[in-house]
């Protein structure tokens, strides 16, 4: 359904081939940076002792700065946001992911005693889906 100027709605923008093959870049992109992300929480966590949440919020901004370079270079190739300010938009979405991930990951592996890597996926999934659409739509206007 258009909206009141004739473009696109939100629906029409997320579900469509176009949408479909991005978020499928950025699974696979996600996915890169996810294991980066779980190897680094793991060495953190069981080889130097860190505090879990510490050692998430690290690992998250490593492996989101990868992700970063992998969305520029593959995802939205092409997109007009420079660079700079491409990443100030990336990092900000990235920020409010990282803060659903702490949350849930919180509730998940100290409320609720699920382990903390499992914790940590679930709360990734959940998480990464709204940064997609937040980068998608508002960063890198590509949808």
């Amino acid at each position: 359904m258009n909206d009141e100027t004739g473009h696109p709605g939100l629906r029409e923008r997320l579900i469509n081939r176009r949408s479909s093959l991005l978020y499928i870049k950025n699974a696979v992109a996600s996915t890169a940076s996810f294991l980066f992300d779980l190897l680094l929480i793991s060495l953190m966590i069981e080889r130097w002792g860190w505090n879990k949440l510490v050692a998430v919020a690290v690992g998250f901004v490593l492996a989101n700065a990868l992700h970063y370079l992998l969305a520029r270079a593959w995802i939205f190739r092409g997109s007009l946001r420079g660079i700079a300010s491409g990443y100030v938009y990336f990092l900000g979405n990235s920020l409010f992911g990282l803060a659903i991930i702490l949350a849930l990951f919180a509730l998940l592996a100290d409320g609720l005693g699920v382990p903390y890597l499992i914790a940590r996926v679930i709360a990734s999934l959940c998480a990464g889906t709204i940064v997609f659409i937040l980068n998608a739509t508002i960063n890198f206007r590509q949808l």
